[in-house]
């Protein structure tokens, strides 16, 4: 009995306390001009306390019971402004003066302090929902490909990757959400990301090197997909948008939607979209050579039918909240670049019989993938701690390629992905935060072209990143651990290259282990206002990737036979029986950024400039692996052909360059907005392969009530700095047209027409593997509508 009263006495007192201890704070959000801010964020840090000023600028806060008080202030067309008042007993007044930007200030979702564009120590650029509207395209590469720095890997319209300040792969780290995709894009180009874009409320691209946060598989950078699938709070009522387009170029269909409701504490979501398109019509022939066999005009095997579905529930409260999401992909796609492949195995037969191996269909791939997905967040949980992040994703992803109708190599990966995230409470001014990551993959490959063994991949990290303000500068400093360890079944290894007998060879992996550490630090000094310099010293480290280290077989996208970093091969192409040892990738960078974000114009400039000791890198050999097994008898007369070797190398490699983008406000409605880039990338005296050319960019666009348009011209230059067996690539000029018509006042509906490749122009992408068998598609015409609500 006095147990249970000494219990009630002490939560009584507990009770009490928390109510004697809720305060009010409110105060005014006004401009530099002393003008209302209007419709500004107000967010107190480690809480579900929001509110949003009103006509006069005004916001309250009342029964506020968060012991340390960090007050957010966030308004797109101003600086973001912050107020920490620490522990407070009493009510507060708490008032802001923000500066106006003429760049829209957006949070950055995919930095752990959430800091916004203008405040970031490093290059970050995000492409908000209404601009992906715009440059939606059927793959995540061809996307973002004009924003400054990031160019695609395109394989053909049916694949492509971002390629950052010329990485990619293994380098740079696609997430959804903060959390990886866990498909197998990062293996081969001809993979294409599982992370769509068409529901995302915006798409984070950070440059240059960010495994602070998102570990060593993020050294050239992050991609960021952010959506709603997982709501964190309850709309007032049920919001979302439908759309559809038809396409000239590929007879492309495409139809999506969009729905976000919820009642009480539960909110949900679902989202889903559908793309068809037969191949892409380009102007020519798809080949630089064309064979007397080849026809022009289309792009053969550039055809893709595509169906995803996402659908999530969240229970908020004012603890916090915590959702779970469910997303179903499945995509069929042919693999341009082979269909001539096989000619040779059908010469003789009947019309009819040809007819009837063509309509298989060549090279495809049958993607599906389940994808679930977990977030929380748990407000001031316990002293010291003002929220508490989770995150988890476990993705079932497994794909087919098909080669003439015929099952030919089937690849899966079972990935998790787990983040925890803690945000302390401001330590002498020091705002920061502390976490750890934990990825698991479960890779399989079965069949002729599998080139690498099945491998269990785990990854564990700890890190750590602060953040202080003095004045006018922000600081910011952090640190990664990260221990990373592959196990690789045993393979056997065959090999046979001309004037060279055929050899086998039969390795057992030991397990690999690799410990990475990255130390970070930055600043960002707005020396005058509206005017900005950032700059950010990192040395970073990459364990390599499981392709990197086990590859041995022909690869069908790249065309290539690769050899992994683990083997022993001679100049001969004699491979011992002992394996190699391999380091880590170290990676020292400066990034230096100038930015301009008032008045009626702005700009962003960057250099950054990479030095990497044993730097990872495939290359050519003179070495030619012949065909072997099934196809030998069909391809003897060619056997001298084969396919060329690549050797997975580490040596030490210079990368460096500039990206720039502007705008000038005409008037009100009239803008003028220019983009460049330039990357040079060399070990020794020798060019790095598919480094892109130099590249300018210009758009003039016109914003009115119901009318909207754009006109942008994109020039790339000849590639003539290349490495030993890369051919050169001649540059070219796109010129793409928009025009969006908002239909009616009192509904958010628009109807639009798209333009791309204007003039027909015959391109060839410089990074991609295909750059010699596929073409950008030709001239293209998009109409759409589009309903929101």
């Amino acid at each position: 009995m006095k147990i249970t009263t000494a219990i009630s006495a002490a939560v009584f007192m507990a009770l009490t306390a928390q109510v004697a201890a809720a305060t009010t704070i409110k105060g005014k959000v006004t401009n530099e001009a002393g003008k209302a801010v209007v419709g500004a964020e107000v967010r107190i840090e480690g809480s579900k306390q929001v509110t949003f000023t009103d006509a006069q600028g005004n916001y309250e806060f009342t029964g506020v019971q968060v012991p340390h008080v960090h007050l957010h202030v966030y308004s797109p067309d101003y600086v973001h402004g912050d107020n920490d008042l620490g522990d407070i007993s009493s009510d507060q007044v708490a008032d802001f003066v923000l500066t106006p930007v003429s760049i829209e200030n957006i949070v950055v979702t995919a930095s752990v302090l959430g800091s916004s564009v203008l405040e970031s120590v490093t290059p970050v650029s995000v492409i908000d929902e209404y601009k992906l509207r715009k440059i939606q395209a059927e793959t995540l590469g061809e996307t973002l490909k004009n924003t400054p720095g990031v160019h695609s890997t395109y394989f053909g319209p049916v694949a492509s990757s971002p390629v950052i300040r010329g990485n990619d792969g293994p380098r740079v780290k696609i997430v959804q959400n903060g959390l990886d995709v866990s498909d197998v894009s990062r293996i081969g180009p001809d993979h294409n990301v599982a992370a769509n874009s068409t529901s995302a409320t915006q798409v984070e691209v950070l440059r240059g090197p960010a495994t602070l946060q998102y570990g060593s598989g993020a050294i050239g950078g992050v991609v960021n997909v952010v959506d709603n699938r997982i709501p964190i709070e309850v709309p007032v009522g049920i919001e979302g948008d439908v759309e559809a387009n038809y396409a000239t170029v590929n007879d492309g269909k495409f139809g999506r939607f969009n729905l976000t409701g919820g009642q009480n504490n539960i909110a949900f979501h679902v989202d889903g979209f559908k793309r068809k398109t037969d191949n892409a019509d380009i102007p020519g022939y798809a080949s630089v050579m064309p064979d007397e066999d080849e026809q022009p005009g289309s792009l053969e095997s550039s055809a893709m039918d595509t169906t995803n579905i996402t659908a999530g529930l969240s229970l908020v409260d004012e603890e916090g909240y915590f959702g779970f999401s469910v997303e179903k992909l499945d995509n069929f796609y042919g693999v341009p670049g082979h269909s001539h492949a096989h000619e040779e195995e059908h010469e003789g037969e009947t019309e009819e019989e040809h007819a009837e191996h063509v309509g298989e269909g060549g090279t495809n791939l049958d993607v599906d993938m389940t994808r679930y997905q977990a977030a929380g967040e748990w407000y001031s949980p316990f002293k010291g701690i003002s929220s508490l992040k989770f995150g988890a994703a476990y993705t079932d992803y497994e794909h087919v390629e098909i080669e003439d109708g015929q099952v030919g190599t089937r690849f899966t990966n079972q990935g998790s992905d787990i983040r925890l995230a803690a945000t302390h409470a401001d330590i002498d001014a020091w705002h920061g935060v502390f976490g750890l990551q934990y990825h698991n993959s479960d890779y399989t490959a079965e069949g002729e072209e599998a080139y690498t063994p099945p491998t269990e991949t785990e990854s564990m990290a700890l890190f750590l990143v602060e953040q202080k303000k003095f004045g006018s500068v922000i600081l910011e400093l952090g640190g990664r651990l990260e221990r990373t360890t592959y196990n690789a079944d045993s393979i056997d290894f065959e090999l046979e290259v001309a004037e060279h007998e055929e050899h086998e060879l039969a390795f057992n992996f030991d397990e690999y282990a690799f410990t990475s550490s990255s130390l970070s630090a930055g600043l960002n000094w707005e020396y005058i206002p509206g005017y900005s310099v950032a700059l950010t010293l990192s040395r970073n480290e990459r364990a390599p990737s499981m392709q990197e280290l086990f590859s041995a077989g022909q690869h069908l996208a790249t065309q290539t036979f690769e050899v992994g970093l683990v083997y022993d091969m001679d100049e001969e192409g004699e491979v011992s029986e002992n394996l190699r040892s391999v380091k880590e990738e170290v990676s020292n960078n400066i990034d230096l950024t100038f930015r301009k974000f008032s008045g009626d114009s702005g700009y962003t400039l960057s250099f950054f400039y990479n030095q990497a000791d044993d730097y990872i890198y495939q290359s050519a050999t003179d070495l030619t692996a012949l065909a072997h097994g099934h196809e030998e008898e069909a391809h003897e007369e060619h056997a001298e052909e084969g396919t060329p070797v690549y050797y997975f190398n580490q040596d030490d490699a210079t990368i460096y360059g500039v990206e720039a983008e502007g705008f000038v406000d005409l008037n009100v409605n009239w803008r003028v907005s220019v983009f460049g880039d330039y990357i040079r990338a060399k070990i020794d005296s020798y060019n790095l392969p598919r480094i892109p050319p130099l590249r300018l960019g210009s758009t003039i666009s016109y914003e009115g009530e119901a009318l909207s348009s754009e006109l942008s011209v994109v020039w790339y230059d000849d590639q003539t700095k290349t490495t030993e067996y890369e051919t050169p690539t001649d540059g070219y000029t796109l010129v793409n047209v928009s025009v969006d018509y908002r239909v009616s006042d009192t509904q958010d509906w628009t109807v639009y027409i798209r333009a791309n490749n204007l003039f027909d122009e015959e391109a060839r992408v410089h990074t991609s593997f295909l750059k010699d068998q596929a073409p950008l598609p030709g001239r293209n015409f998009t109409l759409g509508t589009r309903f929101s609500f």
